[in-house]
């Protein structure tokens, strides 16, 4: 039998820690204020802007599934795959004005505004995340600015012709309520695309050990669904559904197995950044969720709808 290293030691111990614990007191669509929701949200997302740069790679450090067509075989590559797929969907045209909510670090409007001619406005509830999007915005020249503002209180007058978010809705408890938001920053016609991980059945949200460890690493900000209530809310919000597509789940495991890659490859770096605990959970949190997507639990969805 091969001898564990010392690394594969150090995670096996880890992950014995972690399963010994009591399942923490947590419950699913917790409602939380402005304030609450922000500082749960930083609980991930004020780490080091390099700390996710090394771990997602690639010129544009998207934090969510990435597409790897065959001749695919740089990080950059599959995100702009991704963000092409998402472009396509907002039907984007040089002059038009796009709302990223939860944009991170900018790296998704950067693309979109250069490749596609577009101005475009992000969210973001994390000061690191700005200031390292700001500095993006800069090296680039691109035609995008970031707010620090929570999408309950962002009011705009000049209008939307595409909203979309990537892996983001799944943190929002009023759901129903951002879909009006939506629907009232859009100008006439315009597109609300919308990708997200949702469970298959109701039933599968009693989470597991492992599920929970995960919602601790967010902060216990999940507010998981299943596809058609979100579809049902879309409806109630006053959207036409104009497209829907299903991604692969391989295309979620080999972006995460990139990451781990990419983790383990800059190991010492980002052990110096945020600390031995830290890098340990989070990774041990990607291979959590990597093993959730050999299951028939979840699917990855892009939805489109147009404002009618």
């Amino acid at each position: 039998m091969a001898r564990k290293t010392k690394h594969q030691s150090e995670e096996t111990a880890y992950l014995q820690k972690i399963s010994a614990q009591p399942w923490p007191e947590h419950d699913l669509y917790q409602s939380l204020t402005v304030e609450e929701d922000q500082d749960r949200t930083n609980v991930h997302y004020e780490q080091p802007a390099e700390f996710f740069y090394r771990i997602t790679g690639g010129e544009w450090n998207t934090y969510s599934c990435n597409l790897w067509p065959d001749d695919t075989t740089t990080d950059t590559q599959s995100q702009e795959a991704k963000l092409d797929v998402l472009a396509k969907q907002m039907q984007l045209k040089p002059g038009q004005r796009v709302l990223d909510v939860g944009c991170g670090w900018a790296g998704p409007l950067v693309y979109l505004s250069k490749t596609y001619g577009v101005e475009g406005v992000g969210l973001t509830l994390s000061p690191t995340q700005k200031q390292a999007a700001d500095a993006r915005i800069a090296a680039h020249g691109a035609n995008v600015q970031v707010n620090l503002r929570h999408w309950e209180e962002y009011e705009d007058r000049a209008g939307f012709d595409a909203v979309y978010t990537d892996e983001v809705i799944v943190h929002f408890h009023h759901l129903g309520e951002f879909f009006k938001k939506v629907h009232g920053l859009l100008r006439p016609g315009g597109l609300m695309v919308n990708k997200e991980v949702h469970y298959t059945k109701r039933e599968y949200l009693q989470l597991s050990r492992g599920e929970v460890f995960i919602n601790e690493i967010y902060g216990f900000t999940g507010n998981y669904h299943t596809l058609h209530e979100e579809l049902a809310l879309v409806d109630e919000a006053g959207f036409e559904l104009i497209w829907h597509h299903q991604i692969a789940q391989e295309e979620y495991r080999q972006t995460l197995s990139r990451w781990l890659s990419n983790q383990h490859a800059n190991r010492d770096r980002l052990i110096e950044l945020v600390g031995k605990d830290t890098y340990d959970r989070f990774r041990i949190y990607l291979k959590l969720v990597r093993a959730g997507f050999n299951t028939p639990a979840v699917t990855i969805d892009v939805v489109t709808a147009r404002k009618v």
